[in-house]
Order: C-alpha cells, then structure tokens, then sequence
C-alpha cells in the first residue's frame, strides 16, 4: 500500500499521524496531568500555609505557658477560687435566685472528675432573669454557662442552662513539665 505512493505522500502520512498523535497524548495525557499537578501544587501551598500558622503559635508557646502561669497565680492571689461541692453550689443557685424574686425549679447536680455538671431551671419573670443574667457575670470564671435557653413558661420565664463548675483548668505540675492536657 506504501510502495504505490509517492514521496511526498508519504511525508504527509506520517506528518498527520505525529500529529495526530501529539493531539491524542495533548488532549488524554498532558492536560490531565496538568490539572493534576495544579490541584498538588494548590495542596501543598494550603499545607504549607497551615505549618506557617502551627509553627507561628509554636514559636509563641512559652509565651502563652508564661501567661498562663502568671493568670493563675493572679487568681490564686485573689482568693476567688474556692474548692464548692454539690451542697455549696446549690446554696448558691437558691440564693441568688431568691434575691431575684425567682423560683429554682430544678438543680440537677453530676460530678465528673475535674468538674460538676449542674443542669438548671429557673423561672420567674422577664425583669428578674435579666437582672439574674446580670448577677452572674459577678461569679468568678471557674463557672462556665453552656446551653442557655430562655422561653416562656406558665409563670412567665423559664431559664434552662447546663453549667460547669471546674476544679482547675490544668494542673500546674503538668504545664511546668511541658504536658499540655487537653479535656
């Protein structure tokens, strides 16, 4: 079949098939893997970017571990925090619920290891709770209110909230060795 064309007909030939073939590995070969090198090089750049951060914050961790000693040592010399028990903490609520006008309807007390879970329901009226929200913000910082939710109820108010009491955010001994403990 090749003897029968000429010279130049053969240059055409087997131009058009290194073409054609340059096409085919252009379109199925070098494109896909161009695409492909981007999405890796856009991978990397975003890694990169997260090591930057996690290497700036871990230039600035003895900072942070001397800041946190020294906020801990404050609080100590302070004397705010005192070591409450169940018992304690529900004098507490009741108290500050009566100098609100309001009614501690529920107090449902769970020790765990470094904190006591506490699930609460105060009712009242709208003034009340809103001076009883405002009178917490006086409780030192070893209380952490979570869930907070205030609806209406049959006696006006209802203010349901799950709020821990923590024994101590970190041992001390651990953040002297370097031990971060994260609970």
């Amino acid at each position: 079949m090749f003897k029968n064309l000429s010279r130049r007909e053969k240059i055409l030939i087997v131009l058009a098939f290194v073409i054609a073939l340059s096409a085919v590995y252009y379109f199925y070969f070098y494109q896909p893997l161009k695409a492909e090198i981007a999405v890796i090089k856009n991978e990397r750049e975003n890694k990169q970017n997260r090591l930057d951060i996690a290497m700036s914050f871990a230039r600035r961790l003895p900072e942070i571990k001397e800041e946190y000693k020294n906020i801990l040592t404050e609080i100590e010399k302070r004397g705010d925090y005192i070591d409450k028990d169940v018992i304690n903490l529900l004098i507490d609520f009741r108290e500050i619920s009566k100098a609100n006008n309001l009614d501690l309807t529920l107090f449902r007390p769970t020790e765990n290891t470094n904190n006591i879970s506490m699930t609460v329901n105060i009712e009242g009226g709208f003034r009340e709770i809103t001076n009883l929200l405002s009178d917490f913000k006086e409780w030192n910082y070893w209380f952490e209110f979570r869930d907070v939710n205030i609806s209406r109820s049959e006696n006006g108010v209802l203010l349901s909230m799950t709020v821990l009491y923590h024994d101590r955010l970190v041992d001390l001994e651990l953040l002297n060795k370097g031990v971060e403990t994260d609970e």
